[in-house]
């Protein structure tokens, strides 16, 4: 369904800015752990954690190999597994290594069990970078999450560039991503050139300049022709200065400061700033549109300061982008 009025830009951005304004410390405390494998959601009421970190963490090789970015808890707990019983590492000529079932044993299981039932947000990364990903997220589903009997998590994952996958493999891991949408909001983060290799890989067509210069709207056709093969609640498209959202209930097109590119700021950071303010709002239980503006103000205000950036640099980051924009110029609806 095509919505002919996206949401007013102003008002959205006052909208964030005033979440930041209510829980600017716990702002802060998130920026600072933003890092960690393993965060307390500082949001929480009554939840103090200003300065402490998970004792005993699990290493962060152990979520490297199984393509898991961030989790973010509501709770803290003692370890139930040391960290020297984690195994994190494999051999690259033993395929057996590489698998769910070489992994997992009870006490890994009823470890990650008690860590993703305490978990708000579940980010998972490159699932074209990480060995044997499919393996291990469907291990996961159906060994840690799903017999959980949870309806309300939030998943973040990323495909990044499948054009050295076969479409088997591409195809697997579709299903296997929708599968999560049983347990809760699932959301797809691609870029544009990520969705363009997609929708080449889906179609079996040769991704080459035809494919990556396409119009807007062929684009766009593209793009929900990839959300529409998945069943899952949200995918999102980045482009350098701007945002797509395509879900049920709307699509709609979210333009960033004029003459900034959002997501590649600094080399290796770009996708990570949007990804934290996303995943910020989710904290903040804002709603989509709200948390890509959020994911917007991160990115943007990192590159201008080469920092991680605090409330107080969002919240002037938020308030000069409102006072240069006019009031149809962020958000615009997507008119098949």
């Amino acid at each position: 369904m095509y919505l002919k009025d996206g949401p007013d830009a102003g008002s959205l951005l006052a909208e964030v800015a005033g979440s930041i304004q209510d829980f600017n410390h716990s702002v802060d405390v998130y920026i600072n752990h933003i890092g960690e494998y393993e965060i307390f959601n500082p949001f929480l009421s009554g939840l103090q954690i200003a300065t402490t970190g998970i004792n005993k963490p699990i290493p962060s090789r152990f979520w490297e190999r199984l393509g898991i970015r961030h989790l973010i808890l509501d709770t803290s707990f003692s370890r139930l597994v040391v960290s020297d019983d984690w195994q994190a590492d494999h051999d690259n000529s033993d395929e057996d290594s590489k698998s769910w079932s070489h992994i997992k044993n009870e006490a890994i299981i009823e470890e990650l069990s008690t860590l993703f039932k305490s978990s708000a947000i579940i980010q998972f990364a490159d699932w074209a970078d990480v060995i044997g990903a499919s393996d291990y997220w469907e291990g996961i589903f159906y060994d840690v999450i799903k017999p959980l009997n949870r309806k309300d998590f939030q998943f973040v994952f990323r495909l990044g560039d499948v054009s050295k996958k076969s479409i088997l493999e591409v195809d697997e891991i579709l299903d296997i991503i929708g599968g999560y949408s049983s347990c809760g909001r699932v959301t797809v983060v691609l870029d544009h050139n990520e969705a363009d290799k997609l929708w080449s890989k889906l179609n079996g067509v040769v991704y080459d300049i035809t494919v990556s210069g396409a119009r807007p709207q062929e684009a766009r056709e593209r793009q929900w022709y990839i959300f529409n093969t998945m069943n899952i609640d949200s995918l999102i498209v980045l482009y350098a200065n701007r945002t797509i959202l395509f879900s049920r209930e709307q699509q709609s097109q979210f333009d960033g400061r004029a003459f900034e590119n959002l997501y590649v700021p600094l080399p290796g950071h770009g996708r990570d700033c949007f990804d934290a303010g996303y995943r910020m709002g989710l904290l903040l239980q804002l709603n989509t549109p709200h948390c890509i503006a959020l994911g917007q103000a991160v990115s943007g205000a990192f590159g201008r300061n080469e920092s991680w950036p605090r409330a107080e640099v969002l919240l002037t980051y938020i308030k000069d982008w409102m006072a240069e924009m006019s009031s149809d110029s962020y958000s615009t609806s997507l008119i098949k």
